[in-house]
């Protein structure tokens, strides 16, 4: 089976100066979070799926916060 992979940067700005974590997205569960690098995010999906194909896509906060501003650019 070939699953897709999602691990991506979040900005949790619910305590003082934000708290950044990774998420990971699956095309079969919706989401889980907490980890404290894309390492700990990637080694997660390795243990959990062990013997699938894995599309995987990483993105930080920083593409988030440019790909948010380019698409509202004035």
């Amino acid at each position: 089976m070939t699953l897709n992979v999602e691990i991506y940067e979040m900005d949790y700005s619910c305590s003082p100066g934000g708290v950044n974590c990774w998420e990971v997205s699956t095309n079969d569960e919706l989401c889980t979070t907490g980890f404290a690098t894309a390492g700990d995010a990637i080694q997660y999906v390795l243990d959990k799926y062990p013997y699938d194909e894995l599309n995987l896509n990483v993105k930080s906060l920083n593409w988030y916060f440019k790909e948010y501003a380019d698409e509202y650019a004035v």
